[in-house]
């Protein structure tokens, strides 16, 4: 039996840009997007019960900031293994280094560095299935 895929759920108030990532990051049998949520609300509920092992996050959620599911995420011990992906159009480098200290693994500029993202994606993925 081939081991599972990494999951992958996408939080971003754009339904245009959750669906362009779902298709940019699906590798089939190796990344699988489990959830797609535009609200904070949503996303820390789907998390919560989703489980996945990445979240792509964008930082304008509506209603809310990806800063908030961030936090949410990184205070419960039973999702201490997601790991938080922000995207964001907003890329200075204290944004960045304010998402990482509240407990982002990666920041990546939606516009330049989606091919790093799917990079990442694919080490993830590798790892969870053994081969890396």
């Amino acid at each position: 039996m081939p081991p599972p895929p990494l999951r992958v759920y996408i939080a971003d108030d754009s339904a245009p840009v959750a669906e362009m990532l779902a298709e940019l990051v699906s590798i089939p049998g190796r990344v699988e997007v489990v959830g797609i949520g535009a609200t904070e609300e949503v996303a820390i509920e789907a998390i919560r019960t989703l489980r996945p092992d990445a979240v792509i996050l964008d930082l304008q959620l509506k209603g809310g900031s990806g800063t908030t599911v961030i936090k949410a995420v990184r205070a419960s011990n039973e999702l201490s293994d997601v790991r938080l992906l922000v995207t964001s159009n907003h890329t200075s480098p204290q944004l960045r280094s304010g998402c990482l200290e509240l407990g982002a693994d990666q920041y990546f500029d939606k516009v330049k560095e989606l091919g790093a993202l799917t990079a990442c994606l694919a080490r993830y993925a590798d790892r969870k299935m053994g081969s890396g």
